[in-house]
């Protein structure tokens, strides 16, 4: 059996939770300013060809793909349950945050920021005890600077910084999870529409690897994820679903999609008289005030 290919960087089942009844979704192209053609299917869109393969001794691997589609398969299922039962557990919530930070360094639009954050991350850094030993027992520590320089060890970074805002000094924090369970709740609003770009993670400061800092998801057309330190736990001001859509505009990088054509191209519109004026600092100024 071959090699998958076709790596999502927004989980496919996320992506299903915009589109229409027919599984299907309108898509923007930022940098040609122009609609496809053709709508498009969760399949096709999203994705990088071979994104998470890497190579040892020159064979292609897929195992990272196949360890975030066992990830997503776990989201799926704890989202589905959330927007079933409106209740947010303890552990739905760790699922959720997971998904949030984990997404976050699977994005393209992130792939500068985790070259960053590389060298700012050493080894010593990071809650993790590797250990290469020499036949004799005693530790091989030229092996060990090896693998820490190495491309692999690099990547594989991708998979611990997901989970450095769960900890404290490198020991787990329960104080930082009650902190953010306190301040997230999903809103849900059959009236609306939402669009989801490229970058789909937005975060009032996305420089903090050990913290959950505040951050909105949209989980569907109509249900947002927010973890907010104002604690009020509700949207104060009906603004604050066109704030989120503008937002999520501005920092696609390349593409944007959404169920209803109209709809996303009246938040292009916006954007479009935000930019002229120059007021596109308004955006995220105001976004977390009003949730």
């Amino acid at each position: 059996m071959g090699i998958s290919k076709r790596h999502h960087y927004i989980p496919q089942f996320l992506i299903k939770r915009f589109a229409d009844k027919d599984n299907m979704l309108y898509l923007y192209d930022k940098e040609k300013k122009a609609f496809a053609k053709e709508r498009r299917s969760p399949k096709s869109i999203f994705f990088e060809m071979n994104r998470n393969t890497w190579y040892f001794d020159g064979v292609p691997n897929d195992n990272v793909e196949k360890l975030y589609a066992e990830l997503d398969e776990k989201f799926s299922k704890d989202i589905v349950e959330i927007s079933r039962s409106g209740i947010i557990t303890e552990e739905a919530l760790t699922s959720i945050l997971v998904m949030a930070s984990s997404m976050k360094w699977r994005l393209p639009s992130n792939d500068n920021l985790f070259d960053t954050k590389d060298k700012e991350y050493p080894y010593d850094k990071l809650p993790i005890n590797i250990v290469i030993k020499r036949d004799d027992g005693s530790d091989h520590k030229e092996a060990l600077e090896h693998l820490m320089n190495s491309e692999l060890f690099k990547q594989t970074k991708k998979l611990i910084f997901p989970f450095l805002p769960f900890y404290d000094n490198l020991d787990i924090s329960e104080e930082k999870l009650l902190r953010v369970h306190r301040n997230s709740y999903i809103n849900t609003n059959p009236n609306i529409k939402s669009i989801l770009g490229d970058s789909p993670l937005i975060e009032s400061n996305n420089d903090n690897l050990e913290d959950f800092g505040n951050f909105i998801l949209p989980l569907s057309s109509n249900e947002t994820f927010i973890c907010n330190d104002s604690q009020s736990k509700s949207i104060q001001n009906i603004a604050f679903y066109l704030n989120k859509d503008l937002a999520m505009f501005h920092q696609a990088k390349k593409y944007v999609v959404c169920n209803d054509k109209e709809y996303l191209q009246q938040i292009i519109d916006a954007y479009n008289q935000l930019q002229a004026n120059d007021q596109i600092d308004l955006i995220n100024r105001y976004l977390f005030r009003f949730a």
